[in-house]
Formats: structure tokens, sequence, C-alpha cells
């Protein structure tokens, strides 16, 4: 990616999208134990809880009249079923906050929330998820600095936190995810020089 990495690529964009739709399969309700998951069902009803806006009512599903596997833009695990893997709502007009519960869907691999009005910071908690590969937050209005414990998503690949309200300098851990290939911050506030260790990132 060189020194320069904060830029926008179409092309790489649509690739993410593509992932945010169709990369992850979907596991049926009916192939699994009975027995919910109840750690990563408990924290998608905490994210549901800081939705504040639902224009769409695409969080109308995430009732106990289906198995959560099923809600709208939940996808679960083929491999380790029960557990979610992909989080997609992408462009639903949301608008609230991050409930920091999501640092407990320990299985992502895929969160994908841009193009909504999400607000307030970035809960650090994401840095907890050791398997994501894809975090999609642009288009929204997230303030406050980014997470430097992202870096602790050693499995990232794509990091998109463009044309928010971000501040601050970008932290140097980002130079840490050596399995990142896009990284796009434009479009925000943030301030100091691009950081010399994002050029150790190929």
């Amino acid at each position: 990616m060189g020194v320069l990495a904060v830029k926008l690529v179409y092309s790489v964009f649509s690739a993410m999208c593509i992932f945010c739709c169709s990369s992850m399969q979907l596991v049926h309700p009916l192939t699994m134990k009975l027995q919910a998951n109840e750690t990563d069902m408990m924290a998608l009803l905490a994210i549901k809880a800081q939705i504040q806006h639902d224009p769409n009512q695409v969080t109308s599903s995430w009732n106990d009249s289906i198995h959560f596997c099923s809600w709208y833009g939940v996808t679960c695990s083929q491999r380790h079923q029960q557990r979610v893997s992909k989080l997609n709502l992408s462009s639903q007009g949301l608008a609230g906050s991050i409930s920091p519960h999501i640092g407990n869907l320990s299985f992502l691999r895929g969160i994908c929330l841009y193009n909504n009005t999400f607000t307030h910071e970035i809960p650090p908690e994401i840095g907890s998820l050791h398997r994501l590969q894809v975090l999609l937050l642009h288009n929204n209005s997230f303030t406050g600095h980014i997470p430097p414990n992202v870096s602790n998503c050693f499995n990232l690949t794509f990091l998109s936190l463009g044309r928010n309200k971000l501040v601050g300098e970008i932290p140097s851990q980002l130079g840490f995810l050596s399995k990142l290939q896009i990284l796009v911050l434009q479009g925000n506030y943030l301030t100091g020089e691009i950081p010399s260790s994002l050029g150790n990132l190929s």
C-alpha cells in the first residue's frame, strides 16, 4: 500500500461491498441445535437497543420469533454454527451509536455499517475482534479518535473509516496490521502527518 496509504479505490470498494453481500454462507437455523448461542444473541440485542432510527425497520426481525441467524443483516458461520460471522446493515438510513457489546461477537469476520448516520465514537471493543477481516464504517457521522487498538484486529485486510467526523492523528499502531490492503480515511478532520509505520504495509 505504501506511504500514501490513505486513498479511495472504487474498484476495491466494489469488492468490499460484494464481500458484505455474499461472501459468507448463511447457516439455516434448522441445521442448528435448538439452544441458541446466548452471548451472540445478547450482543445483537444490545446493538439493536442503540439504534435510535430504523426507517426501513430492518431490525424488526431481531426478536425471539426466529433464530438470530435468520435476523436481517446477520450471517452465521458454517464452520462455527450459531456464531455470528458477519453483520451487514449498510445503506439502511440507520441512526444511533454502536454498542460496545459488538466486541462480544468474537467470531465476526465482517462489519458492514457504511452509508448510515451512526454517531458517537467507534467503540474500542472492536479491537477485541481478532478474526475481523473487513471493517466498513464509511459515510457515517462517527466522532472522536480512531481507536488505536483496532491494530489488535490483526487479520484486517480492508479498513474504511472515510467520510465521518473523526479527529486527531492517525494511530501509528495501524502499521502493525500486516495483512491490511486498503485503508480509507479521507473526508475526516484528522491532523498530523501520515505515520511512517504505514510504509511497512504492502
